[in-house]
């Protein structure tokens, strides 16, 4: 039996050349991919968190006052019972001139004036154990137009002045408002109050109250609304008659 060869062939060069694998792009360093504008961009968004938290935290930052739960006489002994708490934010600008509710606890501050139910205690509206004594409160009659047009409100402080025809004196200053009816409405009970007429409560010693009941009687009066305004002496000016 014959053996048959396989055929082969000689190869003429003409086989299709072997595929190179691809080549990777080297991938710039982070160095050469940050330009002025990234720079600048990453920048600005890192700033806009930190200012976001700032003030988110400022928001979140309150402090505890403490709210009369009812009317507090002058000279009362303030205690826990008489308060609520209610918070603020410390960042408001009249924050610092409230009373904080834990500084209540002990028992050894007094109203040094009359505070009325909702009213926040203020640093001015207190005072230590003994530092004041009860006042007495009158009420005084007027007419809108005879007291800063009624814009007065309980926790204001007026000035009394009278005018007759001998002149014109200080018969109170820096009294405290510690109540008001009116006409209107507003401010309270108008408890039989016409419109046009107002009434405000204040608080006075034993002298002063025998003067401003003079006033009363015999001259005209009006009231000055002197809420933070500086200290007047009384003065009397004479020679002239009201309006002349």
């Amino acid at each position: 039996m014959a053996v048959v060869a396989p055929e082969t062939r000689p190869r003429d060069g003409s086989d299709p050349p072997r595929r190179r694998a691809p080549q990777r792009r080297r991938r710039p360093a982070l160095s050469e991919r940050l330009t002025l504008n990234v720079v600048i961009g990453l920048v600005a968004a890192l700033l806009a968190f930190v200012l976001a938290v700032s003030l988110l935290h400022d928001r979140r930052a309150m402090v505890t006052v403490a709210v009369a739960r009812e009317r507090i006489p002058v000279g009362e002994v303030i205690t826990l019972a008489m308060v609520a708490s209610d918070e603020v934010p410390a960042n408001a600008g009249f924050a610092g001139s409230l009373v904080p509710f834990d500084r209540l606890a002990a028992g050894s501050l007094v109203a040094t004036r009359t505070v009325q139910p909702g009213e926040p205690l203020t640093s001015s509206a207190v005072g230590a154990s003994g530092s004041v004594s009860g006042s007495r409160v009158m009420s005084i009659p007027l007419k809108s137009s005879q007291a800063a047009n009624g814009e007065i409100q309980i926790g204001d402080q007026v000035d009394v002045i009278e005018t007759t025809k001998t002149g014109t004196r200080y018969v109170l200053t820096g009294a405290a408002v510690v109540g008001r009816s009116s006409g209107d409405g507003g401010g309270g009970l108008a408890g039989g109050v016409r419109s046009g007429e107002l009434v405000l409560s204040v608080e006075v010693d034993a002298k002063q109250a025998l003067e401003l009941a003079s006033a009363i009687e015999t001259g005209t009066i009006n009231v000055v609304r002197s809420t933070g305004a500086p200290p007047v002496e009384a003065t009397v000016t004479t020679g002239s008659e009201p309006g002349s």
